[in-house]
């Protein structure tokens, strides 16, 4: 499935990027198509966070990302990393204490926070104490106002210049003291276009389901997760982001879960099923990956790995992930933050897991000559069709 981003660059006052706003696109066509707040937050989120490579979009500055008043009640911004997003609050948010606390919670954990489209009012008081950032519509705004708005703030607020579309304009919104800027007169929005790896609803209603019991059972929930490639890649993701402030390895899907937790997981399964991917492309390689996990797995159990049947499962679900995502899978691996073997397997460096693959992957391509000359694991052809019917029996009762 192809997947869009749009972004637009935000520079200073020394033509400098600051930053990108980043934008959602159904399609080529750049322009909002409409759609509810939320759901588009939570593509956005989803195409630039968990499926394209974020670092590339935003050219390793901030991203600026619109939030809807039930999204930042729900607190999803927290899952994003705090040292690069900005926390865009649209203009249509109604402004109670209900939100006055989340904007206030964000900023107190280190976010940046921008009233987006503003335009003054009494009641935007209280927001004004929190916000690091106010974005004008340059043209849309008396410019008396807009200079007397920046003198008052100026100590406390930066300013963000948006929509300015002329070479008059910058330099007028420069001469009022205007900290950022964005508009035409720089840059059109550019449309990124990506690849990702559709998740079943199917597994989403079954993980919602089970966070719901008044005890989650971890396991299932993992268990669940393991027969989706899509959302195991996203979970993977998620869990090594910086916000979590972890670089330790994340050998299992279970041990994904126990790290996140019960709050973000539901934040992120909320987000999931906002998304609502309905349509899985490439059903067939993925169904591959699945067998080929299962597969590695297996195969691991009868050489004596009982050990690490985890990390021979998560290669064989991940050793096609790169023609998925059409990325190159050294930035996948690292995004990853698997084990070194596992990387490693991935990436083509020889070792016990990356031998065994082999052997999967030349079995599935009837290379039987290759097979018989294997010295590293003495496993015949027959155990090896016994293991093979075992992972499509497997594969055959997924929900897929």
């Amino acid at each position: 499935m192809d997947i869009y981003v749009g972004r637009q660059p935000i520079f200073d006052r020394n033509m400098n990027v600051f930053a990108y706003e980043l934008l959602y696109r159904r399609s080529m066509n750049n322009f909002f198509e409409e759609i509810d707040d939320n759901k588009a937050t939570a593509e956005l989120i989803n195409n630039y966070f968990l499926s394209m490579h974020s670092v590339e979009l935003t050219s390793g500055t901030k991203a600026f990302i619109n939030f809807s008043q039930d999204m930042l009640l729900m607190e999803i911004p927290l899952l994003l990393p705090v040292d690069t997003t900005v926390v865009e609050v649209l203009e249509r948010v109604e402004i109670n204490e209900d939100i006055i606390a989340a904007c206030r919670k964000l900023r107190d954990n280190g976010y940046l926070i921008a009233l987006d489209d503003f335009v003054f009012n009494e009641s935007y008081l209280p927001l004004m104490e929190i916000a690091h950032i106010i974005k004008i519509e340059f043209s849309a705004v008396d410019h008396e106002t807009q200079r007397k708005l920046i003198k008052k703030y100026k100590n406390k607020i930066k300013f963000l210049a948006e929509k300015v579309e002329t070479r008059e304009e910058y330099l007028l919104a420069l001469d009022m003291g205007y900290d950022y800027f964005q508009g035409y007169f720089f840059s059109k929005p550019v449309i990124v276009k990506g690849k990702e790896i559709g998740s079943l609803n199917n597994s989403l209603i079954r993980i919602m389901n089970e966070l719901n019991k008044k005890e989650p059972d971890y396991q299932r929930i993992s268990q669940i997760i393991e027969t989706d490639m899509g959302l195991s890649y996203k979970l993977l993701k998620l869990a090594n982001s910086a916000f979590f402030g972890t670089r330790n390895q994340i050998l299992s899907i279970k041990q994904a879960l126990v790290q996140l937790g019960l709050i973000e997981i539901k934040k992120w399964v909320y987000l999931m099923m906002l998304k609502d991917i309905q349509i899985i492309e490439n059903k067939e390689l993925i169904r591959n990956c699945f067998i080929r996990a299962k597969f590695m797995e297996l195969l691991a159990l009868e050489t004596g790995k009982t050990d690490r049947q985890s990390e021979y499962f998560m290669t064989g679900m991940f050793s096609s992930i790169n023609v998925l995502l059409n990325r190159d899978m050294n930035e996948i691996v690292n995004e990853l933050c698997l084990a070194d073997d596992v990387k490693e397997a991935l990436l083509g460096t020889d070792n016990e897991i990356k031998r065994l693959l082999d052997i999967v992957i030349n079995y599935e391509l009837l290379k039987f000559s290759a097979l018989d000359n294997n010295k590293d694991y003495f496993i015949t052809r027959e155990n090896l069709s016994f293991v093979y019917i075992d992972a499509l029996k497997w594969v055959m009762k997924l929900d897929y």
